[in-house]
């Protein structure tokens, strides 16, 4: 039997993601908390509470060793590379233990492979050297490339240590989230606080500009099915590590343009925004930049970044393994209705 330590697990996506896996038969799952009431949450789903600093190689290290825990998904941080060292190292000192296989499965993001990063181009996670691609550009975002570096470094570490390593990697998430915590996306939600906040929704992005999309529940399927690669002894485990452990989860593109128009239509019908005939969204002036970036807790420069760029991932990893996922960017546009709704419900303005 398999054991798994999840983090992040109040969050939007590793919150969906407890659901599915407490249903596997074979797996014992533990839950990284940071609170009492985290613990009572997840212990009440069947799970076991684990506190630690992840960032604390030794701690982790005995935690894991400790509870023979074989697989690690990181979704709590995919900036820094302090908790994936720690991780990576205490999975190889579990492997010299039960001289199993083990495997660390890191969220990354797709900004990090899209022109924020320089990167121009779409990427094939199957045939493509995504590794060497990734490594060969650079971000002039020191937060971006914090994350690239993390990316590069995990996969340098887990395969100097025979440690299977998987580099998971979101677009643009939408749909409710179903966990017990946080129940709203970033980006989806960064354009609706745009608008609410400032009585207006701006066209960040350019006309052309387009980004990969995934339904939350998509994406909790891909994560399913490649855990259920890697636990599974009835099939040869999945492509990993450097070379082959990218997993684009996208399922189609969107027009950062065609969103933000609908979505202002929206927050124009319920009275939040000034509605304009035709309907139209502007592009915002320097000024604009500086109240998008206040509402967004961003500086100005970093508003293209977080609701703008040019990214073209396909996934093909996933799929050869047998993911399906089933909503695209018909259903994303469809849907803007609710999912504003629900947004505008559960997101809180910012207080000045």
């Amino acid at each position: 039997m398999s054991r798994l330590l999840l983090t992040g697990a109040s969050g939007y996506i590793a919150g969906a993601l407890l659901n599915d896996v407490i249903q596997l038969p074979d797996l014992i799952v533990f839950a990284l908390v940071r609170t009492p009431q985290q613990a009572e949450k997840v212990t009440s789903l069947g799970v076991t509470p684990l506190q630690f600093d992840m960032s604390d190689g030794h701690a982790v290290e005995e935690v894991l060793v400790k509870y023979s825990i074989t697989v690690v998904i990181q979704s709590a941080d995919a900036f820094n590379f302090a908790p994936g060292k720690a991780f990576i190292n205490g999975l190889k000192a579990v492997k010299n233990k039960l001289g199993k296989e083990v495997h660390y499965i890191h969220t990354s993001g797709a900004k990090l492979f899209s022109s924020h990063v320089g990167i121009h181009q779409l990427l094939n996670d199957a045939d493509d050297d995504v590794y060497s691609i990734e490594k060969s550009h650079e971000s002039p975002h020191e937060v971006l490339q914090t994350a690239v570096n993390t990316n590069i470094s995990i996969n340098d570490l887990a395969d100097s240590l025979d440690v299977r390593s998987y580099i998971l990697v979101p677009p643009m998430v939408y749909g409710p989230g179903t966990g017990f915590g946080n129940k709203i996306s970033i980006q989806y939600v960064a354009i609706i606080r745009m608008g609410r906040d400032l009585g207006e929704v701006f066209q960040v992005a350019d006309d052309t500009s387009t980004w990969p999309l995934v339904h939350l529940l998509d994406l909790t399927s891909l994560y399913m099915t490649l855990l259920k690669a890697i636990i599974s002894s009835s099939q040869d485990l999945p492509p990993y590590g450097k070379v082959h452990g990218y997993y684009f989860a996208e399922n189609g593109t969107f027009s950062w343009k065609l969103l933000s128009q609908a979505i202002s239509d929206q927050l124009a019908s319920r009275g939040l925004i000034k509605a304009t005939y035709p309907p139209s969204i502007r592009r915002p002036t320097e000024e604009d930049l500086v109240n998008i970036g206040r509402a967004l807790g961003d500086p100005p420069s970093f508003v293209p970044v977080s609701v703008g760029g040019q990214c073209a991932l396909r996934g093909d990893n996933g799929r050869r393994l047998g993911w399906s996922p089933k909503f695209g960017v018909e259903h994303l546009m469809s849907t803007v209705q609710e999912e504003v709704e629900f947004v505008l419900a559960e997101d809180q303005p910012r207080r000045p």
